[in-house]
């Protein structure tokens, strides 16, 4: 008997019932998140690390980030002359209506902001163009994201 059988039974029955909806490995990146984020909004999580991470009713893709901290990450690999930070942005964040930031805790999201794309992104260009680190990275708060223009905080 370990003081975690019953923790890795439930984990298991969790792990058949997402192979079943074709999540399999989804929980490898804060996608417990990202699952509890999808219901809470009524989407479908795409099954793929690349582009957007949910897709509502109406067809509208969203970047998701959760947290139970309040950061959001917003990472787009190391910086390159090959491919400058403002194309990585773009392209990462094409035909996406915007992100869905959400902060949660257990498995109770407690906040959502939405911060559409059209402010989000010239903001992320801007301040990668003001930086010089290596990795482009962006750290948010939920206070932060709500500064963007077209920010809102949602009814979780």
């Amino acid at each position: 008997m370990h003081k975690y059988d019953n923790i890795v039974c439930h984990l298991a029955s969790a792990f058949a019932a997402m192979r079943q909806v074709g999540l399999a490995d989804v929980v490898a990146k804060g996608g417990v998140g990202e699952i509890l984020l999808a219901h809470n909004r009524g989407h479908e999580l795409i099954a793929s690390d690349k582009g957007a991470d949910g897709i509502s009713p109406a067809g509208e893709r969203f970047e998701y980030k959760v947290s139970i901290t309040d950061q959001f990450n917003f990472h787009f690999g190391t910086r390159e002359t090959s491919e400058p930070p403002k194309e990585k942005v773009r392209k990462h964040f094409k035909g996406l209506k915007g992100a869905l930031c959400a902060k949660r805790e257990g498995e109770v999201i407690k906040r959502i902001v939405f911060v559409p794309t059209d402010s989000l992104v010239p903001y992320l260009i801007d301040h990668f163009n003001n930086t010089k680190g290596k990795q482009l990275n962006k750290n948010f708060r939920l206070a932060g994201l709500l500064a963007l223009k077209g920010a809102q905080e949602l009814q979780p």
